[in-house]
């Protein structure tokens, strides 16, 4: 298969390369400054000269509380951006894989959300996510991949900021009333892989699986791994004052995609050992 990542040099995107090369696919990776996505001729043009299987657009805006005061910057990157790509799949006949997000959901429920569960965003980022999944419908063939708690090499994330913490202070103060799963993106780029390997499109969910837990309890496991000293102590998320509302409950129903790739998700607790342990 060949494949066009979009976004390269960022956390997920760097994990999607990886696990692509190591399957035997041929790759074209573009950053920022190879090809700007909101540029929506420079896009129809790159995807026609590279003829790409599969794009996988890993460019995206993921400042949560950022969103909030700059609207059109999330918009541009997760609406447009998304839009441009996904009429130029349309054009070559690519499927058009789109990483969304648990944010889509507004956080109500009492039981996993499943796929085709109403979304209803709370934040800026969560739709301009839910607008980037409508606009990847226009590429025919489209793959949204709903995730959750992101963390990887590359990037900034909760697991290196924790550790770094962890370090500094005796006590760290973690919100402990928004429950869901961990992700680490090798497991999400793993998923993705499979998923197009046997063709999936449409809507699916992909985090690491196992027993949900809040970001408390998830800093509680990354202090354990690292052999740290720091004591977590919990705090709600009004005591936390951040611009972006979060969604208390964002825990994906995994049924449909552990059914189409024919295993388990990893549980998240196994992830981030493998991640502490790495190097990755």
């Amino acid at each position: 298969m060949r494949l066009l990542v979009t976004g390269a040099g960022g956390m997920l995107a760097r994990a999607v390369l990886a696990v692509a090369r190591a399957r035997g696919d041929e790759v074209v990776a573009l950053a920022h400054e190879e090809l700007d996505v909101t540029d929506e001729a420079a896009v129809r043009e790159r995807f026609r000269a590279e003829r790409p299987d599969a794009v996988i657009q890993c460019a995206a805006y993921t400042a949560v509380d950022d969103a909030e005061s700059d609207p059109d910057a999330a918009y541009l990157l997760n609406r447009d951006a998304a839009r441009h790509a996904a009429r130029a799949c349309q054009k070559i006949g690519a499927v058009f894989v789109y990483p969304s997000s648990d944010y889509v959901f507004d956080g109500t429920a009492s039981r996993p959300y499943r796929p085709a569960d109403p979304v209803n965003p709370r934040n800026v980022y969560g739709r301009s996510k839910w607008l980037g999944e409508l606009a990847a419908a226009e590429a025919g063939r489209s793959l949204v991949v709903r995730t959750s708690w992101l963390y990887g090499a590359g990037g900034r994330h909760f697991v290196d900021t924790v550790t770094r913490l962890a370090a500094e202070r005796d006590t760290l103060d973690i919100v402990d009333d928004q429950l869901g799963r961990p992700t680490w993106t090798q497991s999400l780029a793993e998923t993705i892989d499979k998923l197009l390997k046997v063709g999936a499109v449409g809507t699916f969910h992909a985090s690491d699986g196992g027993v949900p837990v809040s970001w408390a309890g998830f800093a509680r496991e990354i202090v354990r791994l690292r052999g740290a000293e720091a004591r977590v102590r919990p705090i709600s998320s009004s005591e936390l004052r951040r611009p972006a509302v979060r969604p208390a409950y964002s825990v994906l129903d995994l049924a449909d995609t552990e059914a189409v790739i024919g295993q388990p998700l990893p549980d998240w607790r196994a992830s981030l050992a493998r991640f502490i342990e790495g190097p990755w």
